[in-house]
């Protein structure tokens, strides 16, 4: 797969930005200059002429021929002027190609450009009053147009070469800022590289992690250290978790096959009869079945969490739960416990019916074992007192409750508060493991209460499915 760097990515994109940023002030200020360097030209053009007019007004001759007094006003050097008469004919002009003067359409600034050279013109109308004795002392009205042309070229010489000037800065700018990038990135991302370091040295038989203390100091790496911690941690717990459970499996399943092989080797000591054969049967079957027994609860929670990945069905809590405490009504008679089922609440939860059958047959086997005969064993579904999208399942009992100390422990694997591990009594201890699973797996949560004397309350909460 081609790897993407994300500092190359990011210097790019910096060095793009403030080229675009560079380009964007050279273009305003090469406006601004060439702006400034116009109306620089523009008054120059103004005031030569008003020069010019003022001449041509002071020029005696009456006809339609200006002569311009070279000691009045002369022309400069890239200059060029013209005064055409009210037919458009001219009546005086400089030396030179007068192509840069020709009359245009309308007064004003223009530009023009002759034979490769570029000139900025103004046209402006002038009225000419001359004074004689012979008409009497009544002036002579001339109007004329005067164009007046001088050579921009080094106006844009000047501007091409500021253009030049600021691109070369530019240019070097980027230069500068993609060593000053590269050095500070390599800098700024040092703490990042010591994380990475850092957790690519966890292995699997020491699950430990400390996060640089320069990746603590950075404040944006600083959640990143603390997950990364958190995560090693919980693995650690979750394989620390795994060991126990195939030590006590394993402690298990030894102590249930010793039982059988111990029985089987009473049985081969001496001769026996035949009813001393049967009852030591009867035994090693009742031995094999607690094995069998252990192993598919085993199986069973190891069915359970696998499915935590992937997405279960939906099920009608309260009618499911109804088949299940009637499937154990049978079960809860030969042990001497009323079984009582209410419910409130018809209701879909994000639970198949093999998930939710295994927990109410769990619950409800747990609460009659430990219950004494002509006790009773209340299983509730309701959806009140929850807030809305929240359905509970409580099975309560009211036997020889849980201590305090032990509260704690119920919900984990192979833990029994009895001991003893009698056959009477006596389970795997995953029970309540194996409905845990099932809970969390559906996004809910299960909690015990128990006082000793009195009996035990477990209350699922689990999230209702959504009208569609």
């Amino acid at each position: 797969m081609k790897t993407n760097s994300l500092l190359r990515r990011a210097t790019l994109a910096v060095l793009a930005i403030e080229m675009l940023c560079a380009l964007g002030m050279a273009s305003v200020a090469l406006w601004h200059e060439r702006e400034t360097r116009l109306r620089a030209l523009d008054a120059t053009l103004q005031g030569r002429s008003d020069s010019l007019i003022g001449a041509v007004q002071d020029a005696e001759d009456p006809g339609d021929n200006v002569m311009v007094d070279p000691e009045e006003f002369s022309p400069g050097r890239g200059e060029l002027f013209a005064v055409y008469n009210a037919d458009g004919k001219i009546v005086g002009a400089s030396q030179g190609n007068m192509s840069a003067a020709a009359l245009g359409s309308r007064d004003g600034f223009r530009d023009v450009t002759v034979h490769g050279s570029h000139y900025r013109v103004l046209q402006r109308r002038a009225l000419r009053i001359i004074d004689r004795a012979e008409t009497g002392g009544q002036g002579l009205r001339r109007p004329v147009t005067v164009v007046y042309a001088i050579r921009s070229d080094h106006v844009w010489h000047e501007i091409l070469e500021e253009t030049r000037f600021y691109l070369l800065l530019s240019l070097a700018s980027v230069c500068l800022t993609a060593l000053l990038l590269v050095l500070l990135a390599r800098r700024l991302l040092r703490p990042l590289n010591d994380l990475a370091a850092a957790a690519s040295s966890i292995e699997p038989s020491v699950l430990e992690f400390a996060a640089p203390a320069s990746a603590l100091e950075a404040a944006e790496l600083r959640p990143l250290a603390d997950a990364l911690a958190q995560m090693v941690t919980r693995v650690r717990q979750a394989f620390e978790a795994e060991r126990r459970f195939v030590s006590d499996a394993a402690h298990e399943l030894k102590t249930g096959v010793a039982v059988v092989r111990s029985t089987i080797q009473v049985l081969s000591m001496r001769t026996r009869s035949a009813q001393e054969y049967r009852s030591g049967l009867d035994r090693i079957l009742e031995d094999n079945q607690r094995v069998e027994e252990l192993v598919s609860r085993m199986l069973t929670l190891a069915r359970f969490e696998e499915r935590a990945a992937r997405p279960s069905g939906e099920s009608d809590l309260a009618s499911e739960a109804a088949n299940a405490v009637n499937n154990l009504t049978g079960y809860a008679e030969w042990r001497g416990v009323a079984l009582h089922f209410s419910n409130d609440a018809g209701v879909k939860v994000q639970m198949d019916r093999e998930a939710v059958q295994a927990l109410v047959s769990n619950l409800v086997m747990n609460a009659v074992q430990h219950s004494s005969r002509g006790s009773e064993v209340r299983v509730r579904v309701r959806s009140n007192g929850h807030g809305p999208g929240k359905v509970t399942l409580e099975v309560e009992d009211f036997g020889t409750g849980i201590s305090a100390e032990n509260l704690s422990h119920v919900f984990e694997r192979f833990f029994r508060e009895d001991q003893s591990r009698s056959r009477e009594t006596g389970g795997a201890g995953l029970g309540l493991s194996i409905c845990k699973s099932i809970v969390e797996n559906a996004g809910g949560s299960i909690e015990i209460h128990s006082e000793q004397g009195k009996g035990t309350t477990v209350t699922a909460l689990l999230a209702t499915v959504a009208e569609k």
